[in-house]
């Protein structure tokens, strides 16, 4: 997809970052497949049966994706043997649905670790309002969890994804994605040209926390 990574900066600069998510992560196969856009569908479908989802509802980000992470904390780190797979999930029904369940106060959830209240709290506050749900936090509270853990397992024991973590994130349409992806986009970009428009001050999206 990209030959080194300062093709990959050079892109951030010249693409606006919303057009940047259609060229580079919507729409081709991702880093992870090597072009082969067959061995992609049939991964993905695998996912979907598992998680009763249509194939196309699935996208792939993070350094899977590109190869570099998009993570603005991550400095660009290539995609290697300990990285995740992240995936985006495009579903209002299962977004609907995890909305729902996380807007409830819940007497069982006082007695969750730290970590897992802090993800909720973060979805009422932050990641709802962006149309998503950090399903690779709280996967395991969701009505659906146990199925989808199930499927994540399965998908960690096939090509090209064996014996690595496989991660899902639910968004509510392709444009929830697209607004959570540009948002880091966004900000990568702000950094590539900070030393020439040092002063600027332009801002284009808010950065939202990001997987991989």
């Amino acid at each position: 997809m990209f030959s080194d990574l300062s093709e990959l900066h050079t892109a951030l600069i010249e693409i606006e970052p919303r057009n940047f998510v259609s060229h580079f992560i919507f729409e081709p196969v991702p880093f992870l497949f090597d072009g082969i856009v067959s061995d992609w569908i049939e991964w993905k479908t695998v996912l979907a049966e598992n998680i009763d989802v249509d194939p196309r509802d699935i996208v792939l980000t993070g350094s899977a994706a590109l190869g570099y992470s998009l993570n603005p904390v991550k400095s660009f780190k290539s995609f290697d043997d300990n990285s995740d797979i992240d995936c985006g999930i495009i579903s209002p029904h299962y977004f609907d649905i995890s909305w729902r369940y996380l807007r409830q106060l819940r007497p069982s959830w006082l007695s969750l670790p730290s970590k897992t209240k802090f993800a909720i709290k973060c979805h009422r506050e932050r990641y709802i309002f962006s149309g998503t749900i950090a399903a690779d936090s709280i996967l395991e509270l969701l009505p659906f969890g146990k199925e989808w853990m199930s499927a994540l397992e399965r998908m960690s024991q096939i090509v090209p994804t064996n014996g690595r973590q496989v991660k899902l994130r639910i968004y509510k349409d392709f444009d929830s994605l697209r607004y959570y992806q540009a948002s880091n986009i966004s900000s990568l970009r702000q950094g590539l040209v900070a030393p020439v428009e040092e002063d600027s001050g332009d801002s284009e999206i808010s950065v939202i926390p990001t997987e991989e």
